[in-house]
């Protein structure tokens, strides 16, 4: 399968990126009952230091992620997404992201899921993801789980 990795200037007008979000927010329903949409809108992506990413295959729009700045040296990761299943586009996505971070000078990177979603939990790890305390609108809430890592 030939992947290219796109960035995406203004994903809340691009109509793959909608539909992966649509698609990821469908999906997070029933792992948690939650779509996560109220802690990342398309348009934060838009502002300096950030950045949203689609992997295409076959002019199809197969896995997204992005990230927007926390602070000077943090990034937070948000709607990652693939719907291709073990195939390692997750992988490639994430790379690509951690790639873009540490040349917008970021030192960390930042993500929150949540507990019950045992994929994302087992996926982060296995990438070098460490478990930190819950920060900002995470902090005290029991189902979330959140990571860090340092880019180098």
């Amino acid at each position: 399968m030939n992947i290219t990795i796109k960035a995406i200037p203004h994903p809340s007008e691009d109509k793959r990126a909608i539909d992966l979000i649509h698609r990821l927010n469908t999906s997070l329903i029933t792992i948690s009952g939650e779509s996560g949409s109220k802690s990342a809108n398309l348009d934060d992506f838009t502002q300096e230091k950030a950045l949203f990413i689609i992997a295409v295959s076959d002019e199809k729009a197969i896995a997204c992620g992005g990230f927007r700045p926390i602070s000077p040296e943090i990034c937070e990761v948000k709607r990652m997404f693939s719907l291709k299943k073990n195939m390692g586009l997750g992988g490639k996505i994430l790379s690509a992201l951690e790639i873009a971070a540490k040349q917008f000078d970021y030192k960390y990177i930042y993500l929150e899921t949540r507990k019950k979603n045992e994929n994302a939990v087992k996926f982060y790890l296995k990438k070098g993801y460490k478990v930190i305390e819950n920060y900002g609108i995470y902090t005290g809430r029991e189902e979330a789980i959140c990571f860090s890592k340092e880019l180098r």
